[in-house]
């Protein structure tokens, strides 16, 4: 699943020089930004500074390199392997700059600082978004980054120390990354509220054949759990639709008569408002899932992003106990 990013400024204006300290050079800094950028024109207006600065100071590191970092093409630029590589590291520094301007900051009784959040796309439109305005009552100069992806993607921006924390379904056994959290959930069946089916207490999968299943696809976590349910129940798993969205199930649930197996934590938000329904499956083969906050291995999260943790457990834990016993903190 493509990752998504947001970023969330308390100023629109942003410039090498907003942190307190500088660490890193600023032809480092210039060419993270062309290349986030894709052209120096752009990354010249975002900074306000000349197109042909910027190009001098890169032109200047690529002579210190040895190497040359972007490749200059007819409509922009894009990094080389050497850049790539370069910028990993220049994009890791940065954070951990931001780390150590946050603490110090900290210490000095200041609220400041910044996070990076990792979260799939579930969680976009349900919680995450209260969570973000909790955090910014209790921390208004915080500046919160969100990526929106796959827990691939999110496991790998985790590893390479990226973002402060993620959200994530089913990780894998060996997790290069530290838990502060967990709990494990039965994926239940998802109907619009006015569905025949909403007013039962509980449904076996093979009564929602005739209404006809929305699926999400095998880059969702969910699908092996459902695929595995089915097979057990010896009924034929077959759909109406498939997609990688699972805002594009709800919406089409809402509309329809057809059903679908989500987590409780795709849509306590529109169960709660009365859109959709949530049943538990009879099918006792449904395994659970486990949810999990996990942050960079070896290193305490900062406190801002100990501060959102504290959030969004406060958040999970209030879905957890309004759903017993689907959903089992351990």
């Amino acid at each position: 699943m493509t990752s998504v990013v947001f970023r969330f400024y308390r100023s629109k204006k942003r410039n090498t020089g907003d942190l307190p300290m500088q660490l890193i050079s600023s032809s480092a800094v210039l060419l993270d930004a062309v290349a986030r950028a894709g052209s120096f024109r752009r990354a010249a207006e975002n900074l306000n500074m000349s197109a042909s600065a910027i190009n001098r100071q890169i032109l200047n590191l690529e002579e210190d390199v040895g190497l040359p970092l972007l490749e200059r093409l007819p409509r922009g630029v894009r990094p080389t392997a050497a850049g790539e590589r370069l910028l990993a590291d220049i994009r890791r520094w940065r954070r951990e700059q931001d780390i150590a301007a946050g603490q110090l900051r900290d210490l000095k009784g200041q609220r400041r600082g910044s996070i990076s959040i990792g979260a799939m796309e579930c969680f976009a439109a349900a919680f995450l978004p209260d969570a973000i305005k909790a955090l910014q009552a209790e921390m208004p100069l915080v500046e919160t980054e969100v990526v929106i992806g796959g827990g691939d993607d999110l496991l790998r921006r985790l590893t390479a120390k990226e973002i402060d924390m993620a959200l994530i379904f089913n990780p894998p056994t060996r997790l290069q990354a530290d838990i502060v959290y967990s709990l494990r959930a039965r994926p239940g069946l998802v109907m619009a509220a006015n569905h025949p089916l909403a007013t039962s207490r509980a449904t076996r999968l093979a009564d929602c054949l005739r209404h006809g299943f929305i699926l999400p696809d095998r880059s969702i976590g969910i699908r092996k759990f459902i695929e595995a349910a089915f097979q057990e129940a010896h009924v034929d798993l077959s759909a109406a639709v498939t997609t990688n969205s699972i805002t594009l199930m709800k919406s089409m649930l809402r509309i329809g008569q057809s059903v679908a197996i989500l987590s409780i934590f795709d849509v306590h938000s529109e169960v709660a408002r009365g859109e959709l329904a949530f049943l538990p499956i009879e099918d006792r083969k449904l395994e659970e899932e486990t949810l999990v906050i996990a942050t960079p291995s070896n290193r305490r999260p900062p406190p801002a992003a100990q501060a959102m943790i504290d959030i969004v457990r406060t958040s999970l834990d209030s879905i957890q106990l309004a759903r017993q016993p689907l959903a089992m903190p351990r």
